[in-house]
C-alpha cells in the first residue's frame, strides 16, 4: 500500500514539479512537504487540501486507496452501486464470471444498437427468435465453453472498435 507521502512525491514527479514548485502552487513550505513525503509527519486537513489543490487532484486520492485522481468515482444508479459493492466482496473467480457477463451484455447492447432499425416493430421478435435459436444450439455446452465463446466475441468486437477509432 502506498502512503500519503509517497503519493504526494509520485504526483509531484509525474507533474515535473520540485518541492519548491509545489510550495509556490500550494502555499505549503517545501520543508513541510519534505517531511510529509518522508512520512515523518502527517499534514492537517487544511494543509492536505492545499497540497491537493497545488497538485490539481482530489484530496480523497491522497487519503484513500482505489480513488481516481479527480476524486469522482460514483454511480448515479443507487441500486447498481449497491450491487457492485456486493460484487466487490465476492471471490475473484465469481467476480470474473460477473465481468464476463457484463462484457457480454455490453457487446449485445452494442450489436443491437448497430443493427436495430428504429421504426421496425418486428425487430424485437426477430431478436427473440435469434436468441431462442442460440439457446437451443448452446445445449450441451458447458458454462466454461460458453464463457470462452463470449470472451472471443467480446475480443472480436473490441478489435473492431479499435480499427474503427
Amino acid at each position: 500500500m502506498i502512503t500519503l507521502g509517497q503519493k504526494v512525491k509520485q504526483l509531484r514527479d509525474e507533474k515535473g514539479l520540485s518541492q519548491s514548485d509545489l510550495e509556490k502552487r500550494s502555499g505549503v513550505s517545501s520543508k513541510l512537504l519534505s517531511k510529509y513525503e518522508n512520512g515523518r509527519i502527517m499534514p492537517t486537513a487544511d494543509t492536505l487540501k492545499k497540497i491537493a489543490e497545488g497538485l490539481e487532484i482530489s484530496a480523497d486520492y491522497l487519503i484513500f486507496d482505489n480513488v481516481p485522481k479527480d476524486g469522482r468515482c460514483q454511480l448515479n444508479d443507487l441500486q447498481l452501486f449497491e450491487r457492485f459493492k456486493e460484487v466487490e466482496r465476492m471471490p475473484a473467480e465469481e467476480k470474473m464470471v460477473i465481468m464476463h457477463l457484463i462484457d457480454a451484455v455490453i457487446v449485445k447492447a452494442k450489436v443491437e444498437q448497430a443493427i436495430k432499425p428504429t421504426s421496425d416493430p418486428s425487430w424485437e421478435n426477430q431478436m427473440r427468435q435469434t436468441l431462442a435459436k442460440l439457446r437451443k444450439r448452446a445445449e450441451g455446452y458447458s458454462e466454461q465453453q460458453i464463457m470462452r465463446i463470449v470472451d472471443e466475441a467480446v475480443e472480436a468486437v473490441r478489435l473492431e472498435e479499435k480499427k474503427a477509432s
